[in-house]
């Protein structure tokens, strides 16, 4: 299998915390990550697939204005607890991978290359991936 990752960053913020706990509880499960802070956030996004006539299995050009569109307009210089799909639960790098992986899942469909993997680093020592479930 052929595969190409592209690279991204974003920075943005984000409030660890579960809704419906208490500002204590919160501090107890998720301690100093409880209060607002910030990162500079890596994503890399893997495809699969075969080189067309041109040589590649999708032009990198053409892959970050999809992500751009779909994701970095959405979280750059967000504070990721008000969007949508973090109101209801905690806006950590692993519910990022699994959402960010579903939005360009769809955005990405074709015939010639498939989304395989979405890894997103919160800090430069601790990431969440997410892949594709092969058994699919």
């Amino acid at each position: 299998m052929l595969t190409i990752t592209k690279e991204f960053s974003f920075h943005a913020a984000h409030q660890l915390c579960i809704p419906g706990y208490s500002d204590e509880e919160n501090r107890r499960v998720f301690g100093v990550c409880s209060t607002l802070h910030g990162h500079t956030y890596r994503l890399q996004v893997t495809l699969s697939g075969m080189p067309d006539e041109t040589g590649m299995v999708l032009h990198f050009d053409a892959l970050k204005a999809v992500v751009a569109r779909e994701v970095l307009s959405r979280y750059d210089h967000a504070s990721l607890n008000d969007l949508d799909e973090y109101r209801d639960k905690p806006a950590t790098a692993e519910n990022m991978a699994m959402h960010i992986f579903a939005v360009l899942d769809r955005a990405l469909a074709s015939d010639r290359y498939r989304l395989e993997q979405i890894t997103v680093y919160e800090t430069p020592t601790a990431w969440a991936t997410f892949s594709r479930d092969v058994s699919r």
